[in-house]
């Protein structure tokens, strides 16, 4: 209903898992087995079917985003971060409903982007918000269906203007969602619905 078509993301693929366990380097940070450990385990409360992530994982995908362009990479990394600002909007809206699961994970994994010195230190140029991306890449299916609707009711918010209170706003915006729910199931109904009782057109006259 209200919302936007959004421009596919560039893409941050998880590379192929390996058995090389040598490298360890993120430009200048070596990645211990123990904060990658604390990584995963974090990933794993956030969303449980997000793969576990290698050091060696880390440090190809880090190579891979040194190798695009300046701006790409950029725009790849701020995508991931503006999901995460997105998420905490709607945790401090007064207008919109979180359940507490989700509430408290939403809640671990802004305050693992707010640490400056995680598995990347943030002070590395570029580098140093890989893990943060990648965390929220990864993360993300937990986070994705409440967002979106979350963005649907902000437009709606913003155009219709509801009155009321918090309740009655969103109660304005799920009837606005069922109301054109119920709109496109009358138009499909109607394309899909033969055309009877129509009479065959005449043959045309032909001039002899």
């Amino acid at each position: 209903m209200y919302a936007l078509t959004e421009r596919p993301s560039l893409p941050l693929t998880l590379p192929p898992a390996s058995r090389d366990t040598r490298r360890r380097h993120v430009g200048a940070t070596v990645l211990e087995d123990g904060a990658v450990q604390r990584f995963n385990a974090l990933l794993a409360q956030l969303e449980a079917n997000a793969p576990a992530v290698s050091a060696d994982q880390l440090v190809t995908l880090a190579r891979w985003l040194q190798d695009q362009p300046a701006p790409q990479a950029v725009a790849l990394l701020s995508e991931r971060l503006g999901r995460a600002e997105h998420l905490r909007r709607m945790l401090h809206d007064s207008d919109w409903e979180v359940d507490a699961d989700l509430r408290d994970r939403a809640r671990m994994l802004i305050s693992y982007l707010q640490q400056v010195d995680d598995l990347i230190p943030d002070d590395q140029p570029l580098l140093g918000q890989l893990d943060d991306a990648l965390l929220v890449e990864l993360a993300w299916p937990a986070f994705a269906a409440q967002t979106q609707d979350y963005g649907d009711f902000c437009r709606f918010r913003a155009i219709q203007r509801p009155r009321g209170t918090a309740g009655e706003r969103r109660l304005a915006w799920e009837n606005a969602c069922l109301a054109e729910v119920a709109l496109l199931q009358q138009r499909r109904q109607m394309r899909a619905r033969p055309y009877a009782g129509v009479a065959p057109l005449p043959e045309r006259l032909r001039v002899v």
